[in-house]
């Protein structure tokens, strides 16, 4: 059992959500002024490709193709899955740190990031580095806002699909609210962690650039964020670990008496 935390937050409900989604607004601004206007993508990769060998050195690389792209991916569904399973329970009201509502925020955001992010990969047209014509392929390279080439074969690689399975994560850092700061935390670290280390491989295999990554946390969070606002979902720190433990003392206080007969 998690440790909970004893007394509610008293922040206004709509406070933080507020701020967070100004965030957004800054951070999404923010990377569109980075990565439209300076070549920062390509020169990372620039970095990572050998014109030598005609190839991103990392790209057929066993520690990188096999354990960090498909072995932690297909780890990361898994756990998915079985995270499913406190998801129902918490659904079912058996979990005083896991409200209903947040039980179904943390299964919808794990399963709807990922499958969102698919979805934004066949419309945004974009191309990996491995397809530019500045590293052995065939098309052009296009900033994110330019209009995509016509007669080439439309990309598939914004944002990057395999750090959305990390990044899923994340939308327990918002469903933990309840619980404490500790684990919310603990959520937020998980999703960083993972969805950086799955997007970092994958940019060193030329999957990806920098903002193929940047802009899947982003979007991660944003449909977490979102998916709480919609379902009322309970985001002040510690308040459902809070009423649980008002209820122990009442059903303590109440037993008291029949105990002492």
């Amino acid at each position: 059992m998690p440790q909970l935390t004893p007394f509610p937050s008293r922040t206004a409900p709509w406070r933080w959500p507020a701020s967070q989604a100004l965030l957004l607004i800054v951070s999404a601004l923010l990377l569109l002024l980075v990565f439209e206007n300076t070549s920062l993508d390509m020169d990372i990769a620039r970095h990572l490709y050998d014109p030598g060998q005609g190839e991103f050195p990392l790209r057929h690389h066993w520690l990188f193709d096999y354990v960090l792209h498909h072995g932690m991916k297909q780890a990361s569904y898994v756990a998915v899955a079985g995270a499913l399973y406190f998801c129902y329970l918490g659904w079912k009201g058996e979990l005083a740190w896991l409200p209903r509502r947040n039980a179904l925020l943390a299964a919808l955001g794990m399963l709807l990031i990922p499958i969102g992010t698919t979805i934004l990969k066949d419309l945004t047209h974009r191309h990996c580095p491995w397809d530019l014509v500045d590293f052995g392929g065939f098309a052009p390279y296009l900033p994110l806002l330019a209009p995509p080439p016509e007669g080439i074969k439309a990309g598939q690689c914004f944002p990057a699909g395999h750090a959305s399975a990390g990044f899923l994560w994340i939308v327990w850092a918002l469903a933990l609210r309840p619980a404490g700061r500790r684990l919310a935390r603990f959520g937020l670290a998980l999703g960083l962690g993972l969805g950086g280390v799955m997007g970092l491989a994958r940019m060193a295999q030329g999957a990806h650039f920098l903002s193929h990554t940047l802009w899947s946390l982003w979007f991660a969070w944003a449909m977490s964020l979102t998916l709480a606002v919609l379902l009322k979902a309970e985001l002040g720190l510690g308040s459902a670990a809070g009423e649980a433990g008002r209820e122990g003392m009442l059903s303590g206080a109440a037993e008291a008496p029949c105990s002492a007969e």
